[in-house]
């Protein structure tokens, strides 16, 4: 079956390239606030890719994550951004669970669709903790999510743009574990002349 081209297909193609070009920095950023920044614009063109190809479910989906990450902005300049999780920040996430499931029910369009919803709880969860690395580990699965449910609503340059994101969380992910592996060498050996000092 062939598709029909018109200008709002394109335009949709369009703001997705832009959405993943945002979303693929956020994978190389060190701090959440960042990150954050970065993908509350990537969502914002997101939305109007959703809104041109008619997909209210990945619409829907994206409207929490913009909404969350005002949250999580506003969240991190009253607290800092070394905040231990509390029980707000578990309150936080469960209204975001369930706005999900809410948005998810309504909007329902087959079982294909629930991919844009899988890919949003692992995203949620991934953002809502301060560590970028574990949103980099888990950007890996929420890219292969989110590059079938682009399929599903015959987004090529969806599909294509999170197979490059796919690349991004894997690299990011890998840089940020060979980082933290490093530190600990550093930390260690700095131990150990030191208790030689002593």
């Amino acid at each position: 079956m062939l598709m029909n081209i018109t200008w709002t297909y394109i335009w949709s193609q369009i703001f997705t390239v832009i959405e993943y070009v945002l979303l693929g920095t956020t994978y190389f950023a060190k701090k959440r606030k960042l990150v954050v920044i970065l993908d509350t614009f990537s969502m914002l063109a997101g939305i109007v890719a959703y809104i041109l190809l008619g997909a209210d479910l990945g619409l829907a989906m994206s409207v929490v994550i913009l909404l969350a990450n005002f949250y999580y902005l506003y969240d991190e300049s009253r607290r800092g951004k070394n905040h231990k999780l509390g029980l707000r920040d578990f309150i936080a996430l469960g209204v975001v669970l369930a706005a999900i499931a809410v948005l998810a029910v309504l909007t329902y369009d087959g079982p294909l669709s629930l991919l844009s919803v899988a890919a949003t709880v692992l995203y949620e969860i991934s953002i809502w903790q301060n560590s970028t690395k574990v949103y980099k580990f888990l950007g890996i699965p929420v890219a292969l999510c989110w590059m079938l449910y682009n399929g599903f609503i015959f987004s090529v340059a969806g599909i294509l743009s999170e197979g490059i994101i796919f690349l991004a969380a894997t690299v990011g992910y890998i840089q940020a574990y060979h980082a933290e592996k490093l530190a600990r060498r550093r930390r260690s050996r700095h131990k150990k002349r030191r208790q030689i000092k002593a």
